[in-house]
């Protein structure tokens, strides 16, 4: 009798977190569960050091394509990794392009490939930190930090960036959902070639660029995030 209460009880401690209406209470969740892919289209401002950020429209604009894979590890937080291939495109071209490298030669960068970047973030669900997890809910506002790696193709250049953004994602009906974000990331002076110099004045520019972004996300599996 006493090897019989011992097992029910270990049972009941078992099935308790699972069963748990503490919205709050962090799941970890298997390896192959919460993967989702993402494809959309982007627009960044480039901005030198230097230079007026004023004047990174239309200056400083490229547009390009993206893709990404992540991960839910928790309804809270999870993993994703991005390529950016900007600027590559006959179709995007700005004609008054002049801050991506090489300065002063319009449509070189882009006859040369643009630039690619590569880089991961780690998304913080702020809809389920501050309001606990609820499989009904649509909308999910994220914030990310950033860090990864850009490569000018025109310059052959390679160059470090971190940054940090904010987002959100709204889920339309199954797997399929929209999401829009936006960051903001420093890179060393070597990405923008001769039209920039070193430093981090936020006044004069900070050798980064702001991006916004918008695409479709699939769910691969069984979501434990959004």
């Amino acid at each position: 009798m006493l090897l019989l209460s011992a097992f029910v009880a270990a049972t009941a401690q078992q099935q308790e977190p699972s069963e748990a209406e503490d919205a709050h209470t962090v799941v970890i969740d298997s390896f192959w569960k919460g993967w989702y892919l993402q494809a959309g289209l982007d627009m960044t401002l480039q901005n030198p050091y230097g230079f007026d950020f004023s004047e990174t429209f239309p200056k400083g604009k490229t547009f390009g394509l993206d893709g990404a894979i992540g991960k839910w590890f928790s309804p809270e937080i999870g993993l994703r990794a991005r390529l950016n291939w900007e600027n590559g495109f006959p179709l995007f071209r700005n004609h008054h392009l002049e801050w991506v490298a090489p300065a002063g030669r319009n449509g070189r960068n882009m006859d040369d490939g643009g630039y690619i970047a590569a880089y991961m973030d780690v998304q913080l669900d702020l809809s389920n930190i501050i309001g606990g997890y609820d499989a009904a809910r649509r909308l999910h506002v994220l914030v990310f930090p950033r860090a990864g790696l850009a490569s000018n193709l025109s310059t052959k250049s390679g160059s470090p960036m971190v940054g940090a953004g904010v987002g959100a994602a709204y889920h339309v009906k199954g797997r399929l959902s929209v999401y829009a974000d936006m960051a903001y990331q420093v890179i060393t002076s070597e990405f923008f070639g001769d039209v920039s110099g070193t430093g981090m004045g936020v006044s004069t520019g900070s050798n980064g660029f702001l991006d916004f972004h918008v695409g479709v996300q699939w769910s691969l599996g069984k979501q434990v995030g959004q």
